[in-house]
């Protein structure tokens, strides 16, 4: 029986916590870093500035989404770990990507290497990203499209 009110209290406070939720607002991809490059994928450092004016923290979950890198389709894309975003803050998070350039073609290198060579890069990223705090999750559809300097990147 108290196994039963621990969970009916916790759904309850869950729900109530929940009430006066304010929307989060994304400012946009910060930087780019590569980590780590080779035929099978890259792993890539992502930084965003992210405003949350609610009082309570939510985390990310690891969620996949499919990647465009200037209009050519590179696969999916796999968030490797949790990110929690802080309540009341306006900051800049981290993001650790694996991409597993399954979508690439031999064809696809020429363009590529002129993408490489350009000053930034149009990232297209779509799926749903999975949020959520204790047992409450939602997913939010993304559907994401900013042109990044590529400037400030460094190959690890």
């Amino acid at each position: 029986m108290k196994k039963y009110i621990f969970i009916l209290l916790s759904l309850s406070l869950t729900v109530l916590s929940c009430g006066n939720f304010q929307e989060v607002t994304f400012s946009g991809i910060e930087s780019v870093k590569i980590l780590q490059i080779s035929q099978q994928g890259a792993e890539v450092e992502i930084t965003a500035k992210i405003k949350n004016p609610n009082r309570e923290s939510f985390t990310i979950y690891p969620t996949d989404m499919d990647v465009e890198l200037g209009g050519i389709d590179a696969g999916k894309a796999h968030l490797s770990s949790r990110v929690k975003i802080k309540g009341k803050s306006d900051a800049v998070y981290a993001f650790k990507i694996k991409s597993d350039f399954s979508k690439l073609s031999i064809a696809d290198l020429p363009k590529l290497m002129s993408i490489a060579m350009s000053k930034n890069i149009k990232i297209s990223l779509k799926g749903n990203l999975r949020v959520g705090k204790l047992f409450v999750k939602k997913k939010y559809p993304v559907d994401m499209n900013q042109s990044v300097p590529l400037e400030g990147l460094k190959l690890n």
